[in-house]
């Protein structure tokens, strides 16, 4: 059973902070130092400062970026700049963004989920984790009894039930951040959360994005409990802030997640090893003016109509391959037991077919394996030398990360890229209310 409630949310307050477009964040987990540096300069009130504080050569036990982003969040809270809705709220929180020269609206709706393991159905993972992301994330809500950034799920609405009881409620954020509008609307008539609440009841959440915080959020719960002499299950432990949104929404974007890859050694015949598998066509323009790699992402977007097909940079200096499978069930025989739909995906087969067989290397290594959205990040790496190779990929389809969840499979870390990321400090869950 999917226990979805409201909550009283903890928001920054304008007339200390001024502008909260300029306090908001993106999630940790797509934050470079760069961006980091530049988000601590663009506000003394930005959530970065919570989210993803700057670590020093000092740090301690006692005095850490974990211990200093506590000690802010009770600065924030004493001096006004951060305070608690006066009601639990439903808060629906609306993007409007430009993807291919096309203005989108996505909405969710924000709320407080019972966290389940992952085998009671209630969330339902297409991912696999890593321990780093965990542990950091462990660290920060053991400090902060605080929900930053809001796991994102999607759930099945082709009535619209769920949907259309969303169009209620208080507006209470309206601002501009980063290209993009951020409207936020508080939900609390206590028929329409108790109706939200029982539309969602019986339905499965799909975890979009947070398999981290989602399994971190778990794995606090049972430290608290372990702990504990009593245990009501109500504790404000045993939920964590979730935005969902209806696999229906018509501003629902998935992106690629490419691939930068730095095996032990590149073969020196790495591509006579992929033509085993895969058919490899040189696609180097006679001469670079900006747009070879765009060119080659055309090429790789209309042979992904047909079958499985990466952009790979770095096979031979300065040049660039399209690879098309054209072995599909010797790369299947490289994989362990699944589904159809499991085997046929893109990230599966880059998985099993080139990184593990070709290169030796696996996804699971941060060492090994970096990723990008951006294929001209992904070139630019190359030339540079920085990374000796780039695998550019097909956007995962919605249909394919659902049936995988619902078959209770798993794929390699960063499968879905969804587009634009929420914003982290709209509202933030505070344990402690």
């Amino acid at each position: 059973m999917t226990d979805f409630l409201p909550f009283r949310g903890l928001r920054y307050q304008p007339d200390v902070v001024g502008d909260v477009g300029d306090v908001l964040a993106p999630p940790f987990d797509v934050i470079d130092a760069a961006a980091q540096a530049a988000l601590h300069e663009r506000s003394p009130y930005n959530i970065i400062r919570l989210e993803l504080g700057e670590q020093r050569d000092s740090d301690t036990d006692d005095d850490n970026q974990y211990t200093r982003a506590a000690a802010t969040l009770q600065e924030w809270r004493t001096n006004g700049a951060m305070a608690l809705d006066e009601e639990p709220a439903f808060y629906v929180y609306t993007q409007e963004f430009e993807h291919e020269g096309k203005r989108r609206r996505r909405t969710q709706l924000l709320g407080r989920l019972r966290v389940e393991p992952w085998e009671a159905g209630v969330m339902l993972p297409h991912e696999q984790t890593m321990s780093g992301p965990k542990k950091d994330r462990l660290q920060l809500i053991r400090q902060l009894r605080t929900n930053l950034s809001p796991i994102f799920a999607l759930y099945h609405d082709p009535q619209q039930t769920v949907t259309g009881l969303l169009s209620q409620g208080e507006q209470v954020t309206d601002i501009q951040a980063d290209g993009q509008r951020h409207t936020l609307h508080a939900i609390h008539d206590r028929a329409t959360t108790d109706a939200i609440s029982g539309a969602l009841r019986e339905r499965p959440l799909y975890m979009l994005d947070g398999h981290h915080r989602y399994e971190t959020a778990l794995n606090y719960r049972n430290e608290r409990r372990d702990a504990a002499d009593t245990w009501t299950g109500d504790e404000p432990e045993n939920f964590a802030m979730v935005a969902v949104t209806a696999v229906e929404d018509p501003g629902l974007v998935l992106l690629a997640t490419h691939r930068l890859v730095r095996p032990p050694s590149v073969p020196t015949d790495v591509i006579a090893r992929l033509e085993r598998y895969f058919h490899v066509e040189d696609t180097t323009p006679k001469s670079f003016d900006g747009t070879a790699v765009l060119r080659l992402l055309a090429r790789l977007t209309a042979a992904g109509q047909s079958g499985v097909a990466f952009g790979a940079l770095g096979l031979e200096e300065g040049r660039l391959h399209l690879l098309t499978l054209r072995a599909g069930e010797a790369a299947r025989g490289l994989m362990p037991d699944g589904t159809d739909v499991w085997q046929g995906m893109d990230v599966n087969v880059l998985e099993y077919a080139v990184l593990r067989e070709t290169l030796g290397v696996s996804s699971g290594s941060l060492d090994d394996v970096f990723y990008t959205e951006d294929a001209r990040q992904a070139h630019a790496e190359v030339e540079s030398g920085r990374w000796p190779l780039a695998f550019l990929l097909n956007p995962t389809p919605v249909k394919e990360m659902l049936a995988v969840a619902d078959a209770g499979e798993k794929t390699p870390p960063k499968a879905t890229y969804f587009y634009p990321k929420l914003a982290t400090g709209l509202v933030i869950n505070a344990f402690d209310q």
